[in-house]
């Protein structure tokens, strides 16, 4: 079979590192990757997004909760029995899909946040985003039409901690992304679990008028998380924490009208110096 365009770099690299756990669903692949870290990979998907299970000594933290098309709760429940904390870097739907298999999610208390709560995600966006083209060619399952579902739901607030037993997590937004953002900080082991805030892959800025805050968003985490090992959601897990300082700096330059653009559809595309930026 054909691999499609964005299976070409699959499987990826930065994997073959880690040790990988068994368990019983074909859809996922979950890797040790250390820090009392499990990343569990959806690689048969064009989003190829990642999600987490922090490890305490009294309590895990699952962060996100994936696509939807495989069981994440059936999963975590191989992979750990005692408390679980559920918590949402933010609500798009590749990080969501999953949240109705628990008995409650952490998200901020946001106005958008409501919003999404009340309204939900209109089913076209599940049409475009999980259409059958977005399925590997090699999908352990078939494909199958996708849908939002509501879900029972905990408020938590900027600067919220997370006590896992001897493991300490901290709530920080980062708006940016999008308006809901959030990052989780690891004081102790200087780890920042950026959500979609930075990963290795194309950055998007989906509101428009929202990129200064996006800016000092990556200038802020720069400033603080320059030596922290960053644990990113998509493509692969980890990056140097000087990749935020890369980031601010060329975000600097799209602010100063210093760099060129072509348009991809309604989003102005920037190719900068070792990250490219879509935004409105």
């Amino acid at each position: 079979m054909e691999r499609r365009a964005w299976e070409k770099d699959l499987p990826r690299k930065q994997f073959q590192q880690f040790h990988k756990i068994e368990q019983s669903q074909s859809w996922f692949d979950v890797y040790d990757i250390g820090n009392d870290v499990y990343a569990i990979y959806e690689p048969y998907q064009f989003q190829e997004v990642i999600s987490y299970l922090i490890l305490g000594e009294e309590k895990a933290l699952l962060w996100d909760t994936g696509n939807g098309i495989g069981s994440m709760k059936q999963l975590i429940d191989e992979l750990w029995q005692k408390e679980l904390i559920v918590v949402n870097s933010h609500l798009h739907f590749d990080h969501i899909g999953g949240n109705h298999e628990f008995e409650c999610v952490h998200v901020l208390n946001h106005p958008y946040v409501k919003q999404v709560l009340e309204m939900g995600i209109d089913d076209t966006v599940y049409e475009e985003e999980y259409a059958e083209s977005t399925y590997s060619v090699y999908s352990p399952l078939p494909y199958r039409p996708l849908h939002y579902h509501p879900f029972v739901y905990c408020w938590i607030e900027d600067g919220h901690i997370f006590d896992l037993g001897r493991r300490r997590l901290q709530v920080k937004t980062a708006p940016g992304h999008s308006v809901d953002s959030l990052v989780l900080v690891d004081e102790q082991k200087k780890l920042l679990f950026t959500g979609d805030t930075y990963y290795p892959a194309t950055l998007y800025c989906f509101t428009e008028g929202m990129f200064e805050t996006y800016t000092k968003t990556m200038q802020k985490l720069a400033g603080k998380y320059q030596d922290y090992l960053l644990i990113t959601s998509h493509n692969e897990p980890l990056r140097e924490g000087k990749m935020l300082q890369v980031v601010a700096k060329e975000f600097e330059k799209v602010m100063k009208c210093e760099a060129s653009f072509m348009m991809e559809h309604e989003y102005e595309k920037y190719e900068l110096d070792g990250v490219t930026l879509l935004k409105r």
